[in-house]
């Protein structure tokens, strides 16, 4: 379990990274091998439409074990199957292949205007991994309203914003100038280090900036 960094505040969960690495490789491999597998006996589009589902297994699989799909998941879910039948309405993959930058610039674009409106979705993300309950989330709501953890956050945000909309024209660049297998194979890798470097950048940011304000316990600390 984990405590912030606040003296009483509320326990923590925490994140096994076995969970975290059984999460993160499928979406790494499957969609480049399903590709791969699919193309052998199908059309490209119907091989990107393939590899695209993953998200869609994930949620089948979550359901076959009793779990509600995430919304983020549904979010992906629905991603998958617009590009997936704008791809076979006007028979071009380009709809599909886009999908990952499209969702990348879209969530870039959220997270800058959410720092703007000073209501930073890095907050709002923070609440939910972090606090199990609704009333665990109260408390750090109402903590992480003070004016120094709202200007974490909103720097927070705007760099996630710029580093998703980087990260989407990288994207773009690659659907425009390689081929769809090699969009397919590499796509969620490039994906997968944006997001580690991002996360690796913002703990030390908040990791930094803890350190004069302890008291705002923007990060969780082990006890027992």
């Amino acid at each position: 379990m984990f405590r912030s960094g606040h003296e009483g505040a509320t326990l923590l969960p925490h994140v096994s990274m076995k969970a975290l690495v059984r999460q993160l490789v499928p979406g790494l491999i499957l969609p480049g091998a399903i590709y791969f597998l699919v193309s052998r006996h199908a059309s490209v589009l119907v091989a990107l439409a393939a590899g695209s589902s993953v998200p869609l297994l994930d949620a089948v699989g979550r359901l076959v074990r009793g779990k509600r799909p995430s919304p983020l998941g549904l979010l992906f879910v629905g991603m998958a199957g617009l590009s997936i039948g704008l791809a076979f309405l006007l028979r071009s993959p380009v709809f599909i292949l886009a999908k990952g930058a499209a969702m990348s610039g879209s969530l870039g674009v959220a997270f800058a205007v959410s720092a703007a409106l000073r209501r930073p979705l890095t907050r709002t993300i923070a609440i939910l991994l972090f606090a199990e309950h609704v009333v665990a989330r109260r408390l750090l709501a109402d903590r992480w309203r003070h004016p120094l953890a709202l200007s974490v956050f909103r720097t927070l945000s705007f760099g996630w914003g710029l580093l998703l909309l980087l990260s989407a024209l990288q994207q773009l660049v690659m659907v425009v100038s390689v081929s769809p297998g090699t969009v397919m194979a590499a796509e969620p890798g490039v994906q997968a280090f944006v997001t580690i470097l991002g996360t690796a950048v913002s703990v030390l940011y908040v990791r930094r900036r803890q350190l004069g304000h302890p008291e705002l316990g923007l990060l969780p600390r082990r006890v027992g």
